[in-house]
């Protein structure tokens, strides 16, 4: 059997102490100088050795490892976020062990069995139904949490890292009111990112005299008739809005289908400005101007946080709300009114 290459090995190969060997390859290179670093990472590439992580935690009692609960059916948004973190956990030598949501919802039962696997942190995309017991889960195992894209509480006592979702609802509506709009529509759900966004397009169309809006809250997401019915309805009124936001890109797809079926198109008769940049919105026909969120930093970020909280458990550090600022994505679904 081959020999496990150990850090002695790498200090007698490098002549560099035991002590200085042990820095660099545990995660504090900055203590050193570049040159050095770079002569211990070849020898240690070179002889194969491998950081022996179990023997190191069950030295200082820490597993190293990160539990991320995400949706079992992704979008491109949540895909990012998570591809983010991952990446970000994996470069700071921890593990990040993935769960999907239960069908069910019962998202504290998954909080029960990554503690029961001493996980030192999580990092989670809420359900909106589950928030209450899921923090009740958390604060009993102690767990350091960071919730992304919807903060896990209201009351603000974990860790959030997210989108500036009022400022783009707010950039969305001045894109429209600088076309010309003047009659608009907003789509929303309760959630409260699109709650958000919805406060910042009426805070910047009510700054603007002579406009009207109407605010569509609700989405079935079980059925989409109900929500293309509702949206032909709101297209057929005599005072049919000349441009409609839509709180979230997932709702892109019923207003186009709407807008066809009426015999209508878009932008000529309808502007449309969606909210995510998921990846279908592009291929839509015409494809579909929407607010970008940096989704990987998102994610890095609540990597970021959540070791933060790890590393530093006996230091009061307050709580922590990222929101990263979304921009504008230009594209072939709005131009001027006709009127």
């Amino acid at each position: 059997m081959k020999k496990q290459i150990t850090i002695r090995d790498i200090a007698e190969k490098t002549g560099f102490s035991f002590q200085t060997v042990s820095r660099v390859l545990n995660g504090k290179a900055h203590l050193h100088k570049a040159a050095t670093v770079r002569k211990i990472e070849k020898v240690a590439s070179e002889m194969g050795y491998v950081q022996n992580l179990f023997a190191k935690g069950m030295q200082s009692g820490k597993t190293y490892s990160v539990g991320l609960i995400i949706d079992p059916f992704v979008d491109s948004f949540t895909e990012e976020i998570f591809r983010g973190a991952h990446d970000e956990l994996m470069k700071r030598n921890f593990l990040p062990i993935l769960l999907m949501h239960n069908q069910d919802g019962q998202d504290e039962q998954l909080v029960q069995r990554l503690a029961e696997r001493r996980v030192e942190g999580l990092i989670i995309r809420p359900y909106v139904e589950r928030m209450d017991e899921v923090s009740a889960a958390v604060e009993q195992h102690q767990m350091p949490v960071v919730s992304v894209d919807y903060a896990l509480t209201s009351e603000k006592k974990f860790d959030f890292v997210g989108t500036a979702d009022e400022h783009g609802g707010q950039l969305a509506a001045e894109h429209l009111l600088e076309l010309g709009h003047r009659r608009m529509a907003c789509l929303f759900t309760d959630t409260e990112s699109l709650q958000l966004r919805k406060r910042g397009f009426e805070y910047a169309v009510s700054r603007v005299e002579g406009t009207a809006m109407v605010g569509l809250e609700g989405w079935n997401f079980s059925d989409d008739e109900p929500n293309q019915r509702k949206i032909m309805e709101l297209l057929q009124r005599a005072d049919a809005p000349t441009a409609i936001f839509a709180g979230g890109d997932y709702m892109l797809p019923s207003i186009y289908k709407a807008v066809h079926a009426l015999g209508i198109t878009i932008p000529d008769d309808v502007s449309v400005v969606g909210f995510g940049d998921e990846e279908f919105s592009e291929y839509l026909i015409p494809p579909a101007t929407t607010l970008h969120q940096d989704a990987y930093e998102i994610g890095v970020q609540a990597a970021q946080l959540v070791i933060d909280r790890i590393e530093n458990k006996d230091r009061q550090v307050p709580v922590r709300q990222l929101r990263f600022e979304p921009h504008l994505l230009t594209r072939e679904s709005t131009a001027r009114p006709k009127d």
